[in-house]
């Protein structure tokens, strides 16, 4: 099925009808189901898998991971715009599913309603670091490295992936950023520090494929890591969780300003730092976030 999925992916990035994110949505549905297959299956995915008994398993499986009922209804709606694809190619004959199934409509029924957390709470935050720590895999080192490091400054994702090796001075525990409306300033890592160094000499030479590579944080495939490849780790790592977490890098931003307000930086501080033209938008925030974050 991995053959169909890329193929469906490619034909999808072809069209400019679709968004880039809405490319990452499908692209993220899909590889969820796929994940699933694998670990609920003795053989690899394969297209027989798409039926309703599956489909329906599968989001009975999501909606006990904590799912929220969007999120059901968007799998659903991934999973029969790929089935439709399959038939319009000519892989399957006929629909093996109909997402207006009574038992599917029970599924995605009887999933209560959730809200986004605006915020992560300390529990929350630890959780993550201690999956993170778990893994033995290199990436690890260089994924809780960008959470901690997002979580400690409030950095946007734009201004984390367009570091360099050069902007991190170890010695002072100093980073060199540009923050829109700013300019170039050095920040401290706090937190962030150790995760960082710790990526730096451990992580980052296993995941370097590219002598002379300038980027401080790059991706397996090797260069630069991207904006969206920050989007998808986050997800990952959250959905890790249990019950999993929205991981996002605007929840891990908002954390991070109420963080910093809690931790007595001003407003004004926190402004610059965020990105944000106008100062009342700021504090506008930090109201919300204190109202609604334990």
């Amino acid at each position: 099925m991995e053959t169909e999925v890329n193929a469906f992916l490619s034909k999808l990035g072809a069209d400019r009808a679709y968004s880039e994110s809405t490319q990452l949505a499908y692209a993220n549905d899909l590889r969820v189901f796929l994940l699933y297959l694998e670990s609920n299956e003795d053989h690899p995915p394969v297209l027989e898998d798409l039926n309703t008994e599956q489909v329906v398993n599968f989001l009975e499986a999501e909606r006990n991971l904590g799912r929220r009922k969007n999120t059901l209804i968007r799998r659903l709606a991934t999973l029969t715009y790929f089935q439709d694809y399959l038939v319009e190619e000519g892989s399957f004959a006929a629909n093996r599913f109909d997402g207006s199934d009574s038992i599917i409509k029970q599924v995605i029924s009887q999933t209560a309603e959730k809200q986004s957390p605006r915020c992560l709470s300390d529990p929350q935050v630890k959780e993550i670091l201690a999956i993170l720590e778990s893994s033995s895999r290199p990436r690890a080192l260089r994924d809780r490295a960008i959470f901690m490091l997002l979580l400690e400054t409030g950095l946007s994702v734009a201004a984390l992936t367009a570091l360099d090796m050069t902007d991190v001075d170890i010695a002072s525990r100093r980073l060199h950023v540009h923050l829109a409306w700013v300019g170039d300033v050095w920040l401290g890592m706090e937190k962030a520090y150790s995760p960082l160094r710790e990526y730096i000499l451990e992580g980052r030479p296993d995941l370097l494929q590219k002598p002379g590579e300038p980027a401080l944080f790059i991706s397996q495939m090797d260069g630069r890591l991207s904006r969206q490849g920050v989007w998808q780790i986050l997800r990952y790592w959250g959905e890790q969780a249990e019950p999993a977490i929205p991981l996002s890098p605007r929840l891990v931003r908002h954390s991070a300003a109420l963080r910093m307000k809690k931790g007595g930086m001003s407003s004004a501080d926190i402004q610059k730092r965020l990105g944000h033209r106008n100062l009342l938008s700021t504090q506008a925030l930090l109201r919300r976030l204190e109202a609604n974050c334990e």
